[in-house]
Formats: C-alpha cells, sequence, structure tokens
C-alpha cells in the first residue's frame, strides 16, 4: 500500500470516528468552500464594462468638462438646461448590432457634384466671353438707383444672365450639400478611431463596421433648479472597426431626458 493510500484511509477512519453532527458540519464547510470561486467570478462580473464608461462620462458632463466630453460623446447632457445624472444603475445592455461602413458612394457623390458644377460654370463662362458687352450694359444698369427700364434685347439678356445666376448658386449648393453630408458621416469613425500613436482616418478608401448597442440605465436627474427626479435613460453608444483598427466607445444619442 502506497503512503498517499495509508494516508486517505487513515483520515477516512479518522472523519468516520467523529460524531454524525460534528461529520455533516464539515460536509457543509467543504460544499461551502467549494462555491467560493464561482461566487467571486459572479460578483467580478456582476459590473458591466459600460459602467465605468458612463460614470467617466456623466462625472465629465456635470463638471462642463467639454474637452472629456467631446472625446467621448457626439451629444451631451448641458447642466445649464438639462441637469445633472447624479446617480444611475444600468438596467439592460442590448446585443450588439453590426453594420458594413464605406463612405465611397458619398465621394462618389460629392466628385460628381463637382464634375458637373464645373462643366456647368464653364458653359456659363463661354457664355458670359460671347455676350460680355451686353451682359455688362444690364449689369450696370442694374446697380442703378431707381433702376431704369429695360429695352426688350436687355430684359431678355437680363433674364438668361439670371437663370445662369441660379444655376451656379443650385450648383454649388448640391456640391455644399454633397461635402457637408461627407462630414458628418465620418464623425463617429473619426472620432471612434482617432487615437494617439494611430493614422487620421482615410475615409475616402475605409472598409468596416459599425458596432453599435443601447444600454438602459436607471438615472437620478438633478434639473437646473435643484429638483431631482428618476429617469430611464436609453444611451446608444457606437464604435467603429475596419482596417486592422478596432476603435474606442462614442455615444451617439441619449433617449428619455
Amino acid at each position: 500500500m502506497s503512503p498517499s493510500t495509508h494516508s486517505d484511509l487513515r483520515q477516512a477512519q479518522v472523519a468516520l470516528s467523529l460524531p454524525k453532527g460534528v461529520r455533516r458540519g464539515l460536509r457543509n464547510v467543504a460544499a461551502a468552500l467549494l462555491l467560493v470561486p464561482s461566487t467571486l467570478l459572479v460578483i467580478s462580473c456582476s459590473r458591466p464594462p459600460e459602467q465605468q464608461f458612463l460614470t467617466q462620462f456623466f462625472r465629465a458632463a456635470k463638471a462642463r468638462d467639454n474637452t472629456t466630453v467631446g472625446r467621448m460623446s457626439a451629444v451631451t447632457i448641458d447642466p445649464r438646461e438639462q441637469g445633472t445624472v447624479e446617480d444611475f444603475s444600468i438596467e439592460n445592455v442590448g446585443a450588439e448590432q453590426r453594420t458594413p461602413l464605406t463612405f465611397k458612394p458619398l465621394f462618389e457623390a460629392e466628385d460628381k457634384a463637382k464634375k458637373e458644377e464645373r462643366a456647368f460654370l464653364d458653359t456659363k463662362i463661354a457664355y458670359q466671353n460671347a455676350n460680355i458687352k451686353a451682359i455688362e450694359e444690364v449689369l450696370k444698369i442694374e446697380q442703378s438707383n431707381p433702376v431704369p427700364k429695360y429695352t426688350p434685347a436687355q430684359q431678355k439678356t437680363m433674364d438668361e444672365w439670371n437663370k445662369w445666376r441660379e444655376g451656379i448658386a443650385a450648383h454649388a449648393k448640391t456640391t455644399s450639400a454633397a461635402t457637408a453630408e461627407i462630414r458628418r458621416a465620418t464623425g463617429v469613425a473619426e472620432a471612434s478611431l482617432t487615437q494617439p500613436g494611430q493614422p487620421a482616418l482615410d475615409a475616402k478608401n475605409f472598409e468596416g463596421e459599425t458596432i453599435k448597442k443601447d444600454v438602459t440605465v436607471k438615472a437620478s436627474l438633478k434639473t437646473p433648479d435643484g429638483k431631482t427626479s428618476d429617469k430611464t435613460l436609453v444611451i446608444t453608444i457606437e464604435r467603429v472597426a475596419g482596417g486592422g483598427r478596432e476603435g474606442r466607445p462614442i455615444i451617439t444619442k441619449i433617449s428619455g431626458l
């Protein structure tokens, strides 16, 4: 018989020699000790990662730390208008929603608008060069005060020139809107992926995905007049991933204020 086997038998004999109540107590202690690691695991996992993130955001918003808020969120809670979150608890963290993300169609739309604007401008310049004297004449009359009556020929030139003006304005508006849409659409990706030591976002060639989830919290909101009320807030958090890079979370919407 090996030493370990002999030791096990000896321990079993000692245990059996103990009173029944003592043996039962020892079994309960052993069972409790077996449960300790899993209990600690449950406690350690009870606080979702969003807890610390939102705590930092609410504190920064309350302190009007716009630099920190700007790095974390595309929206804010203005303490002077909406109040401050004094305390909160997370009720639910929704499932992640992943959506493919590319900006190529937006850049193609902008490029198309610029080309059409350039082509229209070239045509307008050609008309202007061919009719420069008549145009200068009606523009001089237009600046007179009061404006004298145009001759039929002058009125025709003025009408045509106004159409060119309207066309230029319309094309400029279309191009400006296309450029603004790129800025709006790339804002979250820019904020999520812009990190120290990382290259700037190449939005024109970016291929990746948006990862979004909703976090529901019960919040104690203190209004600017000092009153406190309980609110249920749904906070949308997004991050962008792609090109081998993982972006940081950005709050994009807060509902329920």
